[in-house]
Order: C-alpha cells, then structure tokens, then sequence
C-alpha cells in the first residue's frame, strides 16, 4: 500500500460507509501509520526529512484515531463497554465479527 493517500481512503468511504467498509479501512490506516510511524526514526530530529516523515505520521495517526473513534461509537451503541485505556483489547471480539484478529498489534484478516 505504499501508493496509497489518506485523501484516496477517505475518497472511497466517502461512497462506501458500511460499518464493514469502516473496519476495512481502519485496518489499512492503522497498518500503513505503523509503517510509516517507523519511518520518522530513520532521521535526525530537526532536519527536513524528519519534518516530513513527522508530518505523514501525524497525517496517518489522526485519520486512524478518527475512524477508531467511529468504531468504538458502533461499539458502544451495541453495548460494549469500552474502557479509558486498553480499547484495543476491547475491540477484538469486534473485529472478529468483521473478519479480523488480533497479530499482536496487527489487524490480521482472517
């Protein structure tokens, strides 16, 4: 998925907003801001390319947390209890439910 953007993903749920089209796309974000969180390591703090992998990190982070928040929102209206801290816990049988489990840390699909 190296090609991909934050604005195509957000393009393709703007028609495809299915709660199974939600969990699907949270995956792909949540993998991709892990790679790309790495990426940030590669450099100096301070000089451009840092500055930049900072900001593609932020840019992932923050599209990831708001699809998160639209999950645990259906969560919570379905009556699971989502605790303050270890949500992603909590959200495993969840995702099972849409084809996902837990690859320590990862959203492995089924």
């Amino acid at each position: 998925l190296s090609n991909i953007s934050v604005h195509d993903i957000r393009n393709w749920l703007s028609n495809n907003n299915s709660i199974q089209n939600i969990v699907d796309a949270y995956v792909v974000v949540h993998g991709k801001y892990i790679c790309v969180e790495d990426d940030v390591y590669d450099y100096e703090i301070g000089t451009v390319e840092y500055n930049s992998a900072r900001l593609k990190s932020d840019e992932w982070f923050s599209f990831m947390e708001e699809l998160q928040k639209q999950i645990l929102d259906e969560m919570r209206s379905e009556g699971y209890t989502i605790p303050e801290k270890g949500y992603y816990y909590a959200m495993i049988p969840f995702m099972k439910r849409f084809g996902y489990r837990d690859g320590n840390g990862w959203w492995i699909k089924e």
